[in-house]
C-alpha cells in the first residue's frame, strides 16, 4: 500500500513538474483532508464513519479521569447515542459511570464488501488462527503484545440487503482495567480484492499533514498506536484500521455489590437475619418419597432500592450524583422482606432420628423469569443428594420481572433497571445463606429441626446450585459470597451479548427490540453497549474473580459446570467462554468424534487426566446427533449467531441424569470431582454414542 502512495506520489510530481516548468513542489497525496467531514468529529469516531460510535469500544469515546483505577471514565456524548423509534435518545449517564468497556465485548465496526472467508480471518471453528502474528484480524493486549483469542463474524440477523456489522468475539474474557488493540489489516473481498481504509483513516495511517485542529487532535495518538504495532509485527501500510479500547477495572463492575453486601452484613452485628415462617407443610414417605417438609416465610433484608418494595423497575439508590457514589439504603435504613422457600429430603429425617446428619444445605438460583419453587421443584434431587434445598426469587430475572425486561430493550437508557435490581438480588441470596449459616438463623427455628430438636442439615456451610439463569448469575453470587464452598453451575453459559441472539429465546426478545431499533449496525450496537452495564451483575465481569483472585471479603468457591451439548438457550459458543474464562478442566474426551463444529474441539479448556479431581471441572453432556433413527438428538450449533431450533433441546439436562446428581452430592460433601462417566464422554437420555446419519429431506444443514 505505501509503495502505491510513493508511486503515485511520483508521478503527481513528475505531471505536476511537466505541466509549470518544475517550479512547483507541492506534494501531491491520496486524501486531501479538506475533503474529510469532520462535523461530527467531536462527538464521532470518523475513521468508521457507518456509525456515530464505531469502532466500539474504542477510547475515543473516554476522558482522562485521575480519580478512577484505570485513570479513564468513559464519556459518550448524547449526540452519538442509538435512538429509538419514538425519538428518545439513549441516555449515555449510566454508561458513563464506567471507567472502561465490558471486559468479554463484542468489537463492531463495518467494512463494505469483506469476505472473512478469503481475507482468512479466523472463524469460529478455529480461533486458534487468531493467534497467528500474520492473522488479518487481531486483537492484542497493549501491555505484553499477546494475542488474544478471537474469531470474526458477520452479523447474520439483518435481512439480506440491511447493513450487516463484522463482529469480533472474544473467545476467553479479557483483563479488567487494561488495555487492547485491535487490528483489521489486508482485508479482501469475495473477488480478492483489497479493501482501502476510508480516507479518515488514511489521513493517520499514511501520515498526511492538515492544519484541521479536529483531525491533528488524534494524530500523536495513532502514531503511538502504529509503533507499538511495530513492535508486534503489524506495519501500517498493511492496516484497515486499528483503534484501541480501555477495559473496566474490577471495581468499577463491583464496588456496588460489594458496598451492598458488606453494609448490609455489618448491620446484623453477627446475629442471623431476621426470620418469619408463614407455612410448614409436612409429607410423609408416602406422599413425597422425595421431599419431607417444604417451609415457607420472609427474611428481612437491608433495601438499597429507590423505593419501599423495592418492585420491579426499581434503581439502586444513590444520594449522590457523583458516577462514583455508593448505594444507600433506602430511607437511610429501609429493609424489604423477602419471601423464602425450603424443601427438605426424606433422608434427613432418617439421618437426624439416627444421629448423624450428613444433609446438606444448599441455595438454589432458579432459570430465567422463574421463582423460588425451583427449589421444590428440584426435590428429586433433595432426595438424590440428601439435600435442603432453599430458595428466593432472583429479583430483576424472575416472574415478575418479565413485562419490566421487554419494556428495557424497547429503550436501552432503562436497561440498567435489571442490572440494578439483581444487586438486591445478590444481596437477598446472601442474607438467605446467612440465616443457613448462622446458629441463630434457621437452625434454631423448630420448622428446621425434628420433633426432638435435632437440625435436619449439617451447620456450618452452605453450597449453591444454579440452574440456566441460575448459572449465570451464580457466578458473580459464586464471587460475591462469603459462605458457598463448592458451586454447582448446571446449563451454564456467559455474556448476555453473546448468548442472546444465537438463543431461541431471542424470536420472542426481537419482537420489542428491533422494532425500537430498526436499523441494523444500531441493533447490533445496542446489544453491546447494554454489556457494558450488564457487567456489574452478569457473570462476565466477575469472570476473574469467580475460581482466582477472590473479591475482598469473597469465599474462594471451587465450582463444577455441568454443560448440555444441544442446548438451544445457552448455546455451546457461550458456555465455552465461561469454561475458558473461569479456567476450569474438561472431562476427556468430552464428545464423539464430529460433535463439535471446531477444528480443534475445545481450544483453550485443559483436561482432566486424573480423578478424582480436586479443581474446578466441566462435564460435557451429549444426548447425542439429529437425527438417529429412534432417537431425538440434536445437530451441532450453528456458525452463525442465529438460533438453532432443530432436534431435542438439551436445555433442561443434565440435571436429570442420575450421573450428574451423584457427581454434585460429592461434590457438595467432600469438593472431590467423581468421574461419572468413565472412559468415554458423558452420554445422557439413553444415547450410547451412536454416530448420527444426516438426513437432508429431514433437516437442513446444522
Amino acid at each position: 500500500m505505501r509503495a502505491k502512495f510513493f508511486l503515485s506520489l511520483l508521478v503527481s510530481a513528475l505531471l505536476t513538474a511537466c505541466s509549470d516548468g518544475g517550479n512547483n513542489n507541492t506534494p501531491v497525496y491520496s486524501v486531501d483532508p479538506e475533503t474529510i467531514d469532520i462535523s461530527q468529529a467531536q462527538y464521532c469516531d470518523i475513521t468508521q464513519p457507518a456509525n456515530c460510535l464505531f469502532p466500539f469500544p474504542s477510547d475515543f469515546f473516554t476522558r482522562e479521569d485521575a480519580g478512577t483505577p484505570t485513570g479513564k471514565r468513559v464519556n459518550f456524548d448524547s449526540r452519538a447515542m442509538p435512538v429509538n423509534q419514538d425519538g428518545v435518545v439513549a441516555d449515555p449517564t449510566e454508561f458513563n459511570r464506567n471507567d472502561g468497556f465490558s471486559i468479554g465485548p463484542a468489537l463492531l465496526t463495518y467494512v463494505e464488501g469483506i469476505d472473512l472467508a478469503v481475507t482468512g480471518a479466523a472463524p469460529i471453528t478455529d480461533m486458534a488462527k487468531s493467534l497467528d502474528s500474520g492473522a488479518p484480524i487481531q486483537l492484542i493486549h497493549a501491555a505484553t503484545g499477546e494475542r488474544q483469542l478471537i474469531w470474526a463474524e458477520i452479523d447474520q440477523v439483518p435481512e439480506e440487503g440491511e447493513q450487516r456489522a463484522l463482529i469480533i468475539r472474544i473467545g476467553k474474557n479479557l483483563l479488567n482495567g487494561e488495555r487492547y488493540i485491535v487490528v483489521m489489516q489486508n482485508l479482501l473481498t469475495s473477488d480478492g480484492e483489497a479493501i482501502e481504509p476510508v480516507d479518515a483513516f488514511k489521513i493517520y495511517q499514511e501520515g498526511i499533514p492538515s492544519d484541521i485542529p479536529e483531525l491533528e487532535v488524534r494524530r500523536d495518538h495513532f502514531e503511538s498506536l502504529f509503533s507499538s504495532l511495530a513492535e508486534f509485527g503489524v506495519e501500517r501500510d498493511d492496516l484497515y484500521l486499528t483503534w484501541d479500547f480501555t477495559t473496566a477495572s474490577t471495581e468499577s463492575n463491583t464496588y456496588r455489590a460489594l458496598h451492598m453486601r458488606d453494609t448490609g452484613l455489618s448491620s446484623l452485628s453477627g446475629a442471623a437475619p431476621a426470620v418469619t415462617i408463614d407455612s410448614v407443610v409436612n409429607n410423609t414417605p408416602a406422599e413425597d418419597s422425595d421431599i419431607g417438609r417444604v417451609i415457607e416465610g420472609t427474611i428481612t433484608v437491608p433495601n438499597f432500592m429507590d423505593n419501599a418494595a423495592a418492585e420491579p423497575g426499581s434503581r439502586i439508590n444513590y444520594t449522590s450524583t457523583d458516577p462514583d457514589a455508593l448505594p444507600a439504603q433506602f430511607n437511610g435504613d429501609g429493609t424489604v422482606e423477602v419471601p423464602f422457600v425450603c424443601a427438605i429430603s426424606q433422608a434427613a429425617f432418617t439421618d437426624a432420628a439416627d444421629g448423624d446428619t450428613d444433609t446438606r444445605a444448599i441455595v438454589v438460583g432458579h432459570g430465567v423469569f422463574g421463582n423460588r419453587y425451583t427449589a421444590v421443584g428440584v426435590g428429586f434431587g433433595a432426595e438424590l443428594t440428601n439435600a435442603v434445598f432453599c430458595g428466593v426469587d432472583w429479583w430483576g430475572m424472575s416472574d415478575q420481572d418479565l413485562g419490566t425486561a421487554f419494556r428495557l430493550l424497547q429503550d436501552i437508557s432503562l436497561f440498567p433497571q435489571l442490572p440494578d435490581r439483581l444487586h438486591q438480588a445478590f444481596l437477598n441470596q446472601i442474607f438467605l445463606s446467612e440465616a443457613i449459616v448462622n446458629a441463630g438463623g434457621f437452625q434454631s427455628l423448630p420448622a428446621f429441626q425434628d420433633a426432638q430438636g435435632t437440625v435436619l442439615y449439617k451447620a456450618g456451610g452452605v453450597q449453591y446450585d444454579g440452574i440456566s439463569m441460575g448459572s449465570v448469575y451464580g457466578g458473580s453470587l459464586t464471587a460475591l459470597s462469603p459462605h458457598f464452598d463448592y458451586s454447582v453451575l448446571d446449563l451454564a453459559g456467559m455474556n448476555w451479548s453473546l448468548i442472546i441472539r444465537r438463543s431461541n429465546l431471542w424470536a420472542a426478545y426481537s419482537l420489542a427490540y428491533e422494532p425500537a431499533y430498526p436499523d441494523s449496525l444500531v441493533q447490533a450496537l445496542g446489544i453491546s453497549l447494554i454489556q457494558m452495564v450488564w457487567d456489574r451483575a452478569d457473570s462476565n465481569g466477575y469472570s476473574n474473580h469467580i475460581t482466582r483472585d477472590p473479591l475482598p471479603g469473597s469465599k474462594l468457591s471451587r465450582i463444577i459446570i455441568q454443560s448440555p451439548i444441544g442446548d438451544q438457550i445457552l448455546t455451546e459458543t457461550a458456555a465455552e467462554l465461561m469454561q475458558r474464562s473461569l479456567e476450569v478442566k474438561r472431562h476427556n474426551p468430552s464428545n464423539v468424534e464430529g460433535r463439535h463444529i471446531a477444528v480443534e474441539p475445545y481450544v483453550g479448556i485443559a483436561p482432566i487426566t486424573t480423578y478424582p479431581f480436586e479443581g474446578n471441572a466441566v462435564m460435557h453432556w451429549d444426548s447425542g446427533p439429529f437425527p438417529i433413527a429412534g432417537h431425538d438428538g440434536t445437530p451441532l450449533q450453528r456458525v452463525e449467531n442465529l438460533p438453532r431450533n432443530l432436534g431435542y433441546d438439551t436445555h433442561g439436562m443434565p440435571i436429570t441424569q442420575p450421573g450428574a446428581w451423584e457427581q454434585k452430592a460429592t461434590f457438595w460433601r467432600t469438593g472431590q470431582v467423581l468421574n461419572v462417566c468413565g472412559a468415554q464422554p458423558c452420554y445422557a437420555d439413553g444415547y450410547d454414542g451412536t454416530p448420527g446419519v444426516y438426513d437432508p429431506d429431514n433437516a437442513p444443514p446444522p
